[in-house]
């Protein structure tokens, strides 16, 4: 927005030096032949008006040229970045997918380990004698240990 407004401030300021010339100059009278054209009196100041606003039709369009280019570009660069947000995204559930049926399986893995240890602790416990059983188990040692006094150099005894 403040290159338009720059923009405006600059074609504002030509037009008013242009209108300023053709005030100016508006009594002097020219011949012009362009293109096998003549034109035998033509006015500077008139001749300066539709040049000026040839050149402002001019660089209109090529600046409207430069803008469909632009827009052209733009599109085809957005549809490239959709087309790969796309793919990424169907990789990304693809490997969700995956990942949960590794997990499901390793799950089920899991859940017939569990039974195989139950069934295992099931047979330790029946193979092991009953006085093991109903064996009640020593009392804990104390592990505070008196520790014994360091001497140092200037301790007292």
């Amino acid at each position: 927005m403040k290159k338009l407004s720059a923009f405006i401030i600059v074609l504002l300021i030509i037009l008013i030096a242009s209108l300023v010339f053709v005030l100016q100059n508006n009594s002097v009278v020219v011949a012009l032949k362009f293109f096998g054209w003549s034109f035998p009196s033509v006015s500077v100041g008139l001749l300066t008006l539709i040049m000026f606003f040839a050149g402002f039709i001019v660089m209109w369009l090529i600046s409207l040229m430069i803008y469909i280019g632009n827009a052209s570009r733009h599109r085809k660069e957005v549809k490239e970045r959709d087309a790969l947000i796309k793919k990424l995204e169907e990789e990304k559930d693809k490997a969700k997918k995956e990942c949960e049926e590794k997990i499901k399986k390793l799950e089920e893995k899991l859940k017939g380990l569990e039974g195989v240890r139950k069934q295992t602790t099931q047979k330790e416990a029946e193979e092991t004698p009953i006085e093991e059983k109903t064996k009640e188990p020593s009392p804990e040692k104390d592990t505070t240990e008196e520790k014994p006094k360091r001497r140092g150099l200037f301790r007292r005894k």
